[in-house]
């Protein structure tokens, strides 16, 4: 990978980390007043500096732009700047707005695209947002006429005791192109290491080149580091042909009038001045022949930028070209705590020392059977742990999933008028982060359900009395090697006869109202097509959503469990493997084919003989298990091979969302974890291999068994 490609996927990376980051203080953060803490405040501030300084050393004008808007209204806050409730609400919806655009604008820049959106719109946003208070601002004031007497330029500075006050003028090379971009570049660097800073051009996101060709940049600065730091800061930017700092001292600067509450420095400084002190030191320092080298190189160093401006727009093309890949690319980075690292180094060197003394043992002559056996359990131990720790990495916490959440509550409340809590509990539960990834949508969906079909308008609540704010329960913890998420709210439940009423008129289901049981009625609202809304809206009715969650679910090997009471409030719970890589399973025999099983769905296992099994006048078979009748289904006609068994063999009783049956198998051969592997193409064409499995795994003997769909046998 080139050195620019590997730049913009840390680019994407780092600054999608902070967006997360920035939403979750944003949205988890607001006190009672709606305002935020002075932390939040600084941490928010600071975010939006690193991507704005980001963007703009990768080019990216318009992020750049956008950020530094934003980060100036946090500047202005942090100063002290008292905000009502309505206009906080402003600032975070602004903000959260501008996290949207950067989000898509940083996403396409993964794809291969230049970001190129217009920040029109989020601009004005921006600059109203506090634009009515800008009379009340009593800052210091340094006055200097432009080149001509008449105009008169403003720079406002805060004086502060212990700080300096400098006035620094840049001028950059000839030909060097860009110049506006370059002395933002030299404003963001600097800034860092001063109390307040004003610059000339002020607004450096208009077309100002030519104004800094002509003029110079000019900086005026408060600070209390030293000078040399200013200093070399100021000659690490790139393309600087000269420079000049000068100290604006105490006396040089005229007080204020008694109404204004801090002290006013005025410096009265004109261009034509400070070109005259710069062309003064440079005459004693340069002479004819310096010039004309210096005027040599610069034209080297022009003809080299224009060779790399289109190097640049080269590449851009080129990435354009390989978007794909960069989409294949996608979340390539995770990171991972340093001490897991060290523990993973740790268990691979006595990882290798321990196989080498296992194959020593086996090679010498006085084979010592004990010492081998024990050093072969050693080895597996450590292999054991390895799996743990390597698991281990993979693992983030569901937090930034959760927070997602807050968002979609609280952009449904404003469009619904609804008043939802949203309560988050587990937050740091560690989930497999391609989990992770994969149960966003899924939740979302059934957040937005209980938004929209659960949750009742704040009049309505009231008249049953109800608070009239509701509730919804986002919950995640951990049960064995699973991890259960429940999403409970108190709206006004599930109603069994309308969901069931629904399905037979959309012929979900051949049952008579009286024969469908509760449970049934409410997995009703995971199948594809189904809504009970009448009207369309853009929140439902359209009859995709929820089944969408179930097949999602269904991907990641979980399954999903419905409960409600009318009036009261439903819940869901969704339980899901650790990991997608590793699955505790069951090998079984099959003819002469040994298949898996998800120790997940076993729920019980009876031997031969210990089970009856009753036929109904369809042919079909059915077994008795405890006053409950549960379908009978035999794998080996499912999969349409030949049985050792035909007759009887060994019946186990599976379970999923879907429901519950009975499958019977020739023989039952062990468990171990096996790792789970994408079906080979080779397989895929059959059809029997496509409907009822979900992957494969390499046994120990290396032959390839296939690992059951649990929910493709139950739905068939």
């Amino acid at each position: 990978m080139s050195g620019v490609d590997s730049m913009v996927e840390f680019y994407v990376y780092e600054n999608m980390q902070l967006l997360e980051q920035l939403e979750e203080i944003l949205l988890g953060g607001q006190s009672d007043d709606g305002g935020l803490e002075s932390e939040q405040i600084e941490e928010i501030f600071r975010v939006m500096h690193t991507i704005k300084g980001a963007s703009a050393m990768m080019g990216y004008e318009s992020l750049m732009h956008i950020t530094h808007s934003i980060e100036d209204v946090f500047d202005e806050i942090r100063k002290g700047r008292e905000l009502s409730y309505d206009k906080w609400e402003e600032v975070i919806d602004v903000t959260l707005a501008i996290t949207d655009f950067l989000k898509e604008e940083i996403n396409n820049v993964q794809e291969g695209l230049f970001p190129e959106a217009s920040i029109d719109e989020l601009h004005e946003r921006v600059i109203k947002l506090l634009k009515e208070e800008e009379a009340t601002e009593q800052n210091l004031e340094i006055n200097f006429p432009g080149e001509k007497a008449a105009e008169i330029n403003t720079v406002k500075l805060e004086k502060i005791d212990g700080h300096t006050q400098y006035h620094a003028k840049a001028l950059f090379e000839e030909g060097c192109g860009m110049e506006s971009i370059r002395a933002l570049g030299l404003m963001v660097s600097i800034e860092g290491l001063c109390s307040s800073l004003k610059t000339i051009p002020e607004d450096l996101n208009s077309d100002c080149d030519k104004e800094i060709i002509e003029n110079g940049f000019d900086l005026y600065l408060s600070t209390e580091k030293e000078r040399s730091e200013i200093e070399k800061c100021i000659e690490e930017t790139m393309f600087l042909q000269s420079y000049d700092l000068v100290e604006i001292k105490d006396e040089e600067q005229p007080q204020a009038s008694s109404n204004t509450e801090n002290v006013i420095a005025e410096v009265a400084i004109t261009s034509e001045d400070v070109h005259e002190e710069i062309l003064e030191k440079n005459q004693e320092v340069v002479n004819d022949e310096v010039n004309k080298i210096n005027e040599a190189l610069n034209k080297e160093k022009s003809s080299e930028l224009k060779e790399t401006t289109k190097k640049t727009d080269s590449s851009k093309k080129e990435a354009k070209s390989q978007n794909n890949q960069a989409h294949s690319n996608k979340n390539s980075y995770l990171t991972v705590n340093i001490s897991k690292v060290d523990m993973l180094m740790n268990l691979v060197g006595e990882i290798v020392t321990t196989e080498s003394m296992v194959e020593k043992q086996s090679q010498l002559e006085n084979f010592d059977r004990d010492m081998f056996e024990k050093q072969a359990r050693r080895l597996h131990q450590l292999t054991t742990e390895l799996q743990d720790v390597v698991m281990s990495i993979r693992m983030v916490p569901i937090s930034s999933t959760f927070t997602k959440m807050q968002r979609v509550v609280r952009d449904m409340c404003k469009k619904t008028g609804k008043h939802v809590d949203l309560v988050l509990v587990g937050e740091q539960t560690e989930v497999d982060k391609t989990i992770l990834e994969n149960i966003s949508d899924p939740l979302m969906h059934m957040i937005r359900n209980s938004m929209d079909h659960g949750i009742e308008m704040p009049e309505d609540r009231i008249a049953k009395s109800k608070p009239e704010k509701g509730t919804i329960t986002l919950e995640a913890k951990n049960t064995g090697g699973d991890v259960v998420i429940v999403i409970k709210d108190d709206g006004k439940g599930l109603n069994k006869e309308v969901l069931a009423k629904k399905a037979i008129e959309k012929g979900i289901t051949n049952k008579s109202l009286d024969e469908i049981s509760d449970k049934e009625a409410y997995n009703f609202i995971l199948a594809p097509g189904f809504s009970t809304k009448e009207a369309v809206t853009e929140f439902s009715g359209r009859g995709v959503g929820m089944d969408v969650v179930h097949t999602n679910i269904r991907k990641l090997r979980g399954s999903i469990n419905i409960d409600s009471e009318e009036g009261k409030g439903t819940m869901i719970i969704i339980r899901i493997p650790l990991t997608l890589a590793i699955v505790d399973g069951m090998k079984v025999q099959i003819g002469d084919e040994i298949y898996i099983i998800p120790s997940l769905n076993i729920k019980e296992v009876f031997r031969q003989g210990s089970y009856e099994i009753v036929q109904n006048p369809n042919g079909e078979e059915h077994s008795i298990i405890r006053g409950n009748c549960y379908e009978i289904k035999r794998l080996s006609n499912l999969l349409g091979i030949e049985s050792e068994k035909s007759d009887e063999g060994i019946m186990i009783l599976v379970e999923s969302e879907m429901g519950n049956v009975c499958i019977i198998v020739d023989r039952i051969i062990g468990q171990q974890h096996v790792v789970i592997k994408p079906i080979p193409t080779l397989l895929t064409q059959f059809e029997n291999v496509q409907s009822h499995m979900s992957g494969c795994s390499i046994l120990e003997d290396g032959s390839i068994s296939l690992i059951f769909d649990v929910n493709a046998i139950i739905s068939r």
